[in-house]
Formats: structure tokens, C-alpha cells, sequence
């Protein structure tokens, strides 16, 4: 009686922790799916321990099918039930009901899986309870280790948050372990190796998971900065172009020699202006800073007619084309007609003497600008922003349910620090991401269940029939299979499967193992315009491209005493012990010929294949390795922008 209580006890106590972490509140109405269905399994297993069994089997079955609902959420592909087919059932409720916020990190849903299940089969052994709760125990600890960037579009594991769930979990894992442990410590000898297996298989597929949510994290952060790159890149283009423009304009009045008329400047100003449909205005204005032609000379812009601009704004660039001749550029600013905008300054001459007769004014309003180079992201996908020294000044695009992180990203102007934000949605993370890291640990722990049960029976079985030599061999077969299917993953976790090369783990591995073989070199090696490959000549040619490079890379590098490794879509990274500095260099030039030797055709520059790489070396202990690699890229960001098939070394 005493043991029960305390079991009950035990699961009050986690539904009493349930109840004061995630009771709704504003803004948290979403934690009330959540809390439904941890109070419905804590409830479910204080029944189970006072062996009320109809009520436990209510309550577990509820918490239960919960639980498969959100699962679902992770596991089905967004062609069958997409983020918006989800977000299409929660739309009508009150308060902010979406997809990620109503899901816990699929770690503690599985391991609230685990712990009904184990319950609803009444925690006998023979219906696999054992690796059931231990599958349950290293879910929570990867739970509580695990980074929280991991959880992608989900309640993020930190915090209260964290505190609640897990603490939640651990004590209805304990009292569930209590519960078994007389029975397990009767039989420990019946599934000691079952266990042992079946937990070992569980923990590689964690560790598979684990990688494969870093990986595909990885990805999106890449592809979300590809395309932030792409819009800010367009966003320069068309600023230059559009000034470029207006640098022909006014070299036009220049030559003319005279200040412009109406009829002239608005016959002229009409064409430039409809070519670039994104500028407030352009106007000239004379040498004493006074507007005195506008374009399009209606609203708001008529009303700047006749305005010192050197009154209104005084700390404006125009003095530079006024006083010096030369072009003057603001950063964002108000604008006197009202709004956020660049201003553009540039000097009208007279040709015979050199008389400054004013300056054309170029007035950029950057909403519709941003808007025309955000053609590719009008899908509420994505904030985007435009700040400058940190004050953001445009924003476009949705204001919540935006990821906890995003990029900043330069944009190349003229006279300012403009810079463009891209922050993805939680929506858009959720439909992106790829299930293959959730299917994995599914598929593993059910394979591990199932292997368990597989095992168990058969020692049960072997042991009741007393045929021991049967037993045996069968079981030493297995357990051969099994250490060749883990020595199999093991490799698999530990190279890149199209290069055969070692992969960033494996590579991080042995340099710290290099750590006392000093000097330590260290290189990265990025193909050139390998995007153009893939798009041009196919995914499968470039795969074809990556074989070759790491074939012909290999030989010199193993050759030095050196580790050659794929380090992510197309950069490899060398590390040589004992190999100073000027070493390494000649080598490095001799892994880019070997490279440019191989004959690869490269359609974007119709020649071959080549790469850029850039080195670094430390002479002395102690490593730090991070600081290296780092050091490293930055040797090959030189290399990619001084043009690209060269050796650049870090000091």
C-alpha cells in the first residue's frame, strides 16, 4: 500500500507541474492542447498505479491519441497534409493557435509516447516495458542536452518550458521504473542482452537524428541567406542602374549649359521616371539649394517647390555638388515629402567655364523598391527590413510567428551602411523542413522495440525448451549481424557516402588529435561557381565533379601525413601535422593544379574547374581549433574576392 501511494503520489506531483507551467495565459493559449494532454496521461498513470484499470485506459487512450495527432504534425510530408491544412483547423480558435506553437520538441513527444504506451501495456516485460521506459530515459536526456536551435518550428525546449516538460517527464519515468523494478530484477538475465542491443540501436539513431536536424537546419539557414543575398544583391542593381541613369541626365543639362526650362525638364524627366517607377521624385535645384523643378510636380512633391533644402535639411550631402562638383549621397532620411527614402545628389556644369548651375536630385522611395526586388519571397514566407546603423526604417512582409533567428546582409551603395534583414516565419520553417531526421527516430526506436520483443521471445522460448546450443548460435548470428550493422552506421556517421571522404565529424576528431603535432595547417577548399554546375549540367554531373575532386585531392594530402575530409556541399578542409607554413602553402598549390589539371569543364567561365583555397597555421600549442577554421575561411573569402583560383594564407 505505501509503494503504491507513492507512485500515485509521484504522478500527482508531475500533474501538479503540469498544471503551473502551461496554464493558458495570454498569449499562451495554445498550451492548453498541451496541457490537456499531459494532465489526461499523468491522471491516466496515478489511475494505472491505485489498479483502477478502465479509468487509466480512458484516460491514457486520450492523452494517446493527442499525442498521435501531433506526431503527425512532424511526420506526414507537406504534400498530404500541409502546414496550411493544419493552420486551417486552428484558425477559428481564440488566441495564437499554430502549428508551432501547440507541438512540444518531438523528443518529449516521443518520450510522452513511450511513457503511454508502456503504461497501457500494463509494464510487462514481455510486451518490451524495459527498453520502452529506457528508450523513455535516453530521449530525456538527449532531451535535456540537446541545443535548442534543434527544434525547429516547435515550442522551443528552454526556459520554464524546459523546466516543466522535463521535470514532468522524469517523475512519471521514475515511478514508472519503480513499478517495474521487481519484476525486471526477477529476469534481468532474460533481457539484459535484448536491452543492451535494442538501446544501443537507440542511441545511434538519436545520434543520427541529431545530425541530420543539424544538417537540415543547415540547409534552410543557407538557402534563407541564398535568398537574402539575391534580393539584396537586386536591390543594389537597381539603385546603380537608376543612378547611373541620372548620371546621364544630368551630364545631358551639363551640356546643354543652361539651366532647364518646365516644358524641357518635364518632357525629359517623363521617360527616366517612368523607367524607374520606384523614385518620389527628381528635381533640380539651383546653386542657392532652392527646388526649382520637380517631377512629377503634383501632391506632396509640388508642395517641395521653392524650398532651401539647405534650411530644411541642413546637414544634407548637397553641398557637395553645390560647392565642390562632385555627388553627394544621403543615407535613409526623411524625406520633406514625407516618408523614408535616399537621396541622390549630382552637379550640373557649365561646359564653357566649369559654373556649377545646380544639382539634379534623384528622391528613392524605398518601399516599392524593396517590394519589386522581393518578387521571389511574396509568399508572407519571410520579414524583410531595411535598417541603417541599427535603426530599422522599412519593414515588409509579416511582424509574428517569425523565427528566433534570421540575416543581415550589406548592401553595396553608395555613402551608406544600408543594411537588409531576413527573418523566415515559423510557417515557413515548419512546411521546409525536411521529416527525414523525425522519420529516422521513429522507425529506429520502433525497430529497437521490435527487435527487443524479437529477442526476448526467442530467449524465452530457447529457455523454457531447453534447447541451449540453438540458443546460442542463433543469438551469436545475431549479435554478428547486428555489430556489422552498427560498424556499417558507425562508418556511414563518420564519411560522406558520395566522396568516401571523412566527414566534418570525423574530421573534427582528428585534429584534436593532431593537437601535439605541431605546426598544425589547416585548408579549405571551395569549388568556383559550383552553383553553376548544378544548375547548368545537372545535380548528378555535379556529384560526378565532387568524385573527381576528392579523388585527385586525396593522393597529395595522405601523401603529407594529412587528412582530407568533405566539410559541406562543395568545400573540403585539409589538416596536416607537422607541416610549417610554407609547406602547407606549396601544397595547397598543388592541390588547385591538381584541380585544374583534371580537365573539369566549367560552363559558367567555359573553361575547368577550379578552386579557391584558403590556409591557415598554427606553430604552437595550445589548438584552437575554431579559431583556426575560422581563420581559414577567411583566407578563402579573400581568395573567392580577389577572383577566385588561388591560394590565400591567413596571417
Amino acid at each position: 500500500m505505501t509503494r503504491r501511494l507513492v507512485l500515485m503520489s509521484l504522478s500527482l506531483i508531475a500533474f501538479g507541474i503540469a498544471l503551473l507551467g502551461l496554464w493558458p495565459s495570454a498569449g499562451n493559449e495554445a498550451n492548453a492542447l498541451l496541457l490537456m494532454m499531459l494532465t489526461l496521461q499523468a491522471a491516466g498513470q496515478a489511475a494505472w498505479h491505485w489498479r483502477n484499470t478502465s479509468l487509466s485506459q480512458l484516460f491514457l487512450g486520450a492523452s494517446l491519441i493527442l499525442n498521435i495527432l501531433l506526431i503527425c504534425t512532424f511526420l506526414l510530408p507537406e504534400s498530404w497534409v500541409g502546414v496550411d491544412h493544419w493552420g486551417d483547423l486552428l484558425i477559428n480558435l481564440p488566441g495564437d493557435w499554430h502549428i508551432a506553437n501547440i507541438r512540444p520538441p518531438i523528443l518529449i513527444l516521443f518520450a510522452c509516447f513511450g511513457l503511454t504506451t508502456c503504461a497501457l501495456l500494463r509494464m510487462r516485460l514481455g510486451f518490451g516495458s524495459a527498453i520502452q521506459l529506457t528508450q523513455v530515459t535516453l530521449l530525456l536526456l538527449f532531451a535535456m542536452m540537446s541545443d535548442a536551435s534543434l527544434s525547429v518550428a516547435s515550442m522551443v525546449l528552454a526556459g520554464p518550458e524546459r523546466i516543466t516538460l522535463t521535470s514532468f517527464v522524469s517523475l512519471l519515468l521514475i515511478a514508472q521504473w519503480i513499478d517495474l523494478q521487481p519484476a525486471f530484477m526477477q529476469m534481468w538475465r532474460r533481457n539484459l542482452i535484448p536491452l543492451i542491443i535494442s538501446s544501443s540501436i537507440t542511441l545511434v539513431c538519436l545520434l543520427a537524428w541529431q545530425q541530420q536536424s543539424q544538417d537540415e537546419n543547415n540547409r534552410i539557414n543557407q538557402s534563407t541567406y541564398v535568398l537574402g543575398d539575391k534580393i539584396a544583391t537586386e536591390l543594389s542593381r537597381e539603385i546603380n542602374d537608376q543612378l547611373n541613369a541620372m548620371r546621364r541626365f544630368a551630364g545631358f543639362w551639363s551640356l546643354m549649359g543652361q539651366t532647364p526650362s518646365r516644358g524641357e525638364w518635364q518632357r525629359l524627366a517623363r521617360s527616366y521616371y517612368k523607367d524607374f517607377d520606384y523614385f518620389q521624385n527628381i528635381a533640380f535645384i539651383d546653386p542657392d539649394s532652392v527646388i526649382t523643378r520637380v517631377f512629377p510636380d503634383k501632391g506632396r512633391n509640388h508642395d517641395v517647390l521653392g524650398v532651401r533644402l539647405l534650411d530644411a535639411q541642413p546637414d544634407t550631402p548637397l553641398r557637395n555638388p553645390l560647392e565642390l562638383g562632385i555627388e553627394g549621397h544621403t543615407g535613409i532620411i526623411d524625406l520633406i515629402q514625407g516618408g523614408k527614402g535616399m537621396v541622390s545628389y549630382l552637379p550640373v556644369r557649365d561646359p564653357r567655364d566649369g559654373t556649377i548651375l545646380g544639382a539634379i536630385a534623384m528622391v528613392v522611395d524605398l518601399a516599392p523598391l524593396l517590394d519589386r526586388a522581393m518578387d521571389t519571397a511574396r509568399n508572407e514566407a519571410f520579414a524583410v527590413t531595411l535598417s541603417e546603423r541599427g535603426n530599422i526604417y522599412i519593414h515588409v512582409g509579416p511582424e509574428s510567428r517569425l523565427a528566433p533567428w534570421g540575416h543581415r546582409i550589406p548592401i553595396e551603395l553608395p555613402a551608406t551602411d544600408l543594411t537588409l534583414g531576413l527573418q523566415p516565419t515559423q510557417q515557413f520553417l515548419a512546411a521546409t523542413r525536411g521529416r527525414l531526421p523525425e522519420v529516422t527516430l521513429l522507425t529506429g526506436m520502433l525497430l529497437a522495440y521490435l527487435l527487443f520483443l524479437v529477442i526476448y521471445m526467442y530467449r524465452r522460448v530457447s529457455q523454457e525448451h531447453g534447447i541451449v546450443k540453438n540458443a546460442n548460435d542463433a543469438l551469436r548470428e545475431e549479435m554478428v549481424r547486428r555489430e556489422r550493422l552498427q560498424n556499417e552506421i558507425q562508418w556511414l556517421a563518420r564519411h560522406d557516402e558520395l566522396t568516401q571522404l571523412p566527414n566534418r565529424r570525423y574530421f573534427l576528431e582528428q585534429v584534436q588529435s593532431f593537437s601535439g603535432k605541431m605546426p598544425l595547417t589547416v585548408m579549405i577548399l571551395d569549388i568556383d561557381f559550383f552553383k553553376t554546375i548544378n544548375d547548368k549540367l545537372g545535380h548528378l554531373e555535379g556529384d560526378r565533379y565532387l568524385q573527381k575532386i576528392a579523388a585527385v585531392s586525396r593522393a597529395p594530402v595522405e601523401s603529407a601525413g594529412g587528412i582530407l575530409a568533405r566539410f559541406g556541399g562543395e568545400e573540403f578542409v585539409v589538416c596536416i601535422p607537422e607541416c610549417p607554413r610554407a609547406v602547407g602553402r606549396t601544397l595547397a598549390e598543388e592541390l588547385r593544379r591538381a584541380v585544374q589539371a583534371a580537365g573539369l569543364p566549367q560552363p559558367a567561365t567555359d573553361s575547368v574547374v577550379t578552386v579557391s583555397v584558403g590556409m591557415a597555421c598554427v606553430a604552437r600549442a595550445p589548438l584552437r581549433l575554431d579559431a583556426l577554421l575560422q581563420a581559414a575561411d577567411e583566407a578563402l573569402y579573400r581568395a573567392k574576392s580577389s577572383g577566385r583560383n588561388q591560394v590565400q594564407v591567413a596571417a
